[in-house]
Order: structure tokens, then C-alpha cells, then sequence
């Protein structure tokens, strides 16, 4: 149960990354000068979004700590690199190069290593 927590607390991060990356993207092509951003920022959705999956994953993340050896648990936070390289693909349109997925692939492999 607590590796399926992990890695629902690392997919909710994953996911705030994206809500982040929508929401700083819209308020900085909206917004001119500095009251205008914190007003577009307080107000935006995917902010907002992002963060209420970050309070989430962390509220996840503390059960996770209670009952794994940090040695094992802190690891898997790794594969967030995996799950947003995932999401920028599927939803922002990102490239998936070589480069990426040898990256990826050498996280997975540490993963499994350090959590054995």
C-alpha cells in the first residue's frame, strides 16, 4: 500500500507541474506589470489546480514517510521526471528525443535498484 501512495503523491506532483506550467503561461502572456500578475495569479485556475495537487501529494508524501525507510521512499520521487516527461509529451506537445529516454530509462533502472 505505501509504494501505491508513493506513487500517487508523485503523479499528483507530476500533475501540479503541468497546472503550474498552464497557469504561469497564461499569466505571464496576460499580464503587463506587477499587480496584474499577482491578480492574474490569485485568480487562475490552473494555478490554483497546481497547487491544491502539491497540498495533496505532500498530505500523501507524510503518510509515505511514516511507514517506508526514507532509503526506499525518497528514491521513487525520481520517477516525477518520468511522469512529466509523459504529461509535456501527451498535453503540452514536447518532444521525446533519445536523449530523454535514455535519461528516463537510467531514472527507472536507479529506482528499482535503490528500492530493492
Amino acid at each position: 500500500m505505501q509504494y501505491i501512495t508513493a506513487l500517487i503523491s508523485i503523479i499528483l506532483g507530476a500533475v501540479a507541474q503541468y497546472f503550474l506550467k498552464m497557469g504561469v503561461t497564461t499569466v505571464s502572456e496576460k499580464s503587463k506589470n506587477i499587480s496584474e500578475i499577482i491578480k492574474s495569479g490569485v485568480t487562475n485556475l490552473h494555478l490554483l489546480s497546481g497547487l491544491f495537487c502539491y497540498g495533496l501529494s505532500l498530505l500523501l508524501w507524510f503518510y509515505v514517510l511514516s511507514k517506508m525507510e526514507l532509503s526506499k521512499a525518497y528514491p521513487l520521487v525520481s520517477l516525477g521526471y518520468v511522469f512529466t516527461l509523459v504529461l509535456g509529451y501527451f498535453f503540452l506537445n514536447e518532444a521525446i528525443t533519445v536523449t530523454k529516454i535514455t535519461g528516463v530509462t537510467l531514472i527507472m533502472v536507479g529506482v528499482i535498484v535503490l528500492t530493492r
